[in-house]
């Protein structure tokens, strides 16, 4: 029989040197209570985390003579029914670049007339607002209250030195001019003298000429042709359909029809240029059914010929699908040519 002794001590070794890993180290001159209490404050600065302090966002008042232009901001029910309706930041991004877009161009003086007259036709057109509708208010109102608080900028000072450096070349070139002016002949001072007298005369008759031209020309006006309307169209109508503008309106005329006329036509005269060309940006909208046409127009007697009106209407038509015109819209980001973009691609693939 084979001795089972000399495998005992083995397994004892193996033990031992599982014990050795197993320990370890202890920290050297430290007392047991002092390494707890370190460990206590270690785990004190982990768990308290200081509250951090409020930030306050001060709001600028907006002044009761602006508060009054604009009763909007201070409606605090229809604050209250567009913060109800939940907005998410796709379609913030969205609406806020539709209505740039329809901005784009429009004097700062005039925009907050502007996107107020934009906020009271979606109010106009129904009593009981949608969610979409709500929405359109919602950034109207917040670009209205940005446009309101943009303070005008400061003229910046001219600097005195550039002015006294100016000052300095032009005596310096008169001394000059005094110089060479001794240093001519008789003969020739007379002539120049001539020179100088009908100079003076041509000058008169120039600004007399312009006067004349300026009293026979008046004030420009801003007039719009609109055409292709309903037979039975009527001011409240055409003005609902320009309710952007509305407060920059002058004046609207809409001739008697015809006979044998199947739509009608309209002159409205505008205030400035910003709201002339939103009026333009507005042609081939729809309204009762109809595809009218906002087209420039030129005065009864113009020197404008027939073939220069249509140049620039053409133009300005041009401008309007490149919107480039404020108010106008790219024909690229309207959504009736996309479908058509799409509809063509879809015929491609049948006919091949």
């Amino acid at each position: 029989m084979a001795k089972t002794v000399a495998e005992a001590p083995v397994v004892k070794t193996i033990a031992k040197k599982n014990k050795l890993k197993n320990k370890k180290p202890k920290p050297k001159n430290l007392k047991a209570g002092a390494a707890s209490e370190s460990a206590l404050k270690q785990v004190k600065k982990v768990t308290e985390v200081k509250p951090k302090a409020e930030v306050q966002v001060k709001e600028n008042p907006i002044p009761e003579a602006i508060l009054k232009k604009y009763p909007v901001l201070k409606n605090d029910e229809l604050v209250k029914k567009f913060l109800s309706v939940e907005l998410t930041n796709n379609q913030k991004g969205r609406i806020r670049q539709v209505l740039k877009e329809s901005f784009k161009g429009t004097a700062e003086d005039q925009l907050p007339d502007v996107i107020n007259n934009k906020i009271q036709s979606i109010m106009k057109k129904s009593e009981n607002l949608n969610e979409s509708e709500l929405r359109r208010i919602r950034i109207l109102y917040n670009m209205l209250k940005l446009s309101v608080h943009k303070e005008k900028p400061v003229p910046k000072a001219k600097n005195a030195s550039k002015n006294k450096i100016r000052k300095e070349r032009k005596r310096k070139a008169k001394e000059a001019q005094e110089k060479e002016g001794n240093n001519e002949s008789p003969k020739e001072k007379k002539t120049n003298n001539v020179d100088d007298k009908e100079k003076v005369k041509n000058k008169k008759n120039d600004q007399e000429k312009s006067n004349d031209n300026q009293k026979v020309k008046g004030p420009k006006r801003y007039v719009v042709f609109i055409g292709n309307l309903a037979q039975d169209i009527d001011k409240e109508r055409l003005m609902k359909h320009f309710s952007d503008i509305s407060d920059f309106v002058v004046d609207v005329r809409i001739p008697k029809l015809a006979e044998g006329k199947k739509s009608a036509i309209a002159y409205l005269e505008l205030k400035n240029e910003s709201s002339y060309e939103i009026a333009l940006s507005k042609h081939h909208t729809m309204l009762d059914n109809r595809r009218i046409n906002v087209l420039y127009s030129t005065q009864q007697n113009s020197k404008i010929t027939k073939t220069e009106a249509k140049g620039k209407s053409a133009k300005l038509i041009a401008l309007q699908k490149s919107g480039q015109l404020s108010g106008s819209v790219p024909l690229n980001k309207k959504r009736s040519q996309r479908r058509m973009k799409a509809k063509l691609a879809q015929k491609k693939p049948e006919q091949a």
